[in-house]
């Protein structure tokens, strides 16, 4: 990726089902003033994507996931890097982890390093059940079993997050 490149939003939805497997859906955007991306062959874009994902996969490596108590690790199973306009790319990851529920109270949560938001971004959670407690960093809204985060540039993240819910 040039150095020109920059993030400037991001936003994804995570479905976290009943039997334990969670499927994050993630679209990254960027500011390429350059037309970095644009001008990639199709060989020297594979080869980006290839990095792209590594790296991801690389920063997702380094976080701890629990799912009541047990470690679970993060994979990245897709990606895809398009543009909406010659100078405005995007990258797309699926990602998905599992854990074992329980019937009555159940615990996501995950440890990764504390910094501050580079750009805004949002996450959406789907949950398989009515949630109890949560701990994200950013303005959250509850309703029943959806939680909706949204996080502004400079915003301190990271450290532990969880969320507590009940099936």
């Amino acid at each position: 990726m040039s150095e020109k490149v920059k993030p400037i939003y991001a936003s994804g939805v995570f479905t976290f089902s009943r039997n334990g497997k969670v499927t994050q859906y993630t679209i990254f955007y960027y500011e390429d003033p350059e037309n970095y991306y644009a001008s990639l062959n199709k060989s020297s874009l594979d080869l980006e994507l290839k990095n792209i994902k590594s790296n991801l996969q690389y920063f997702l490596d380094q976080e701890t996931i629990l799912i009541n108590g047990e470690k679970s690790r993060a994979r990245v199973i897709w990606a895809k890097l398009g543009l909406i306009k010659v100078d405005l790319p995007f990258v797309e990851f699926i990602i998905t982890f599992r854990g074992r529920l329980r019937r009555g109270s159940n615990e996501y949560v995950n440890y990764y390093e504390e910094e501050e938001a580079e750009y805004p971004y949002e996450v959406t959670w789907v949950m398989p059940g009515r949630i109890l407690d949560i701990k994200i960093h950013g303005q959250v809204t509850i309703n029943k079993n959806i939680v909706y985060v949204k996080v502004n540039r400079g915003t301190k993240v990271g450290g532990e997050e969880k969320i507590t819910f009940f099936i």
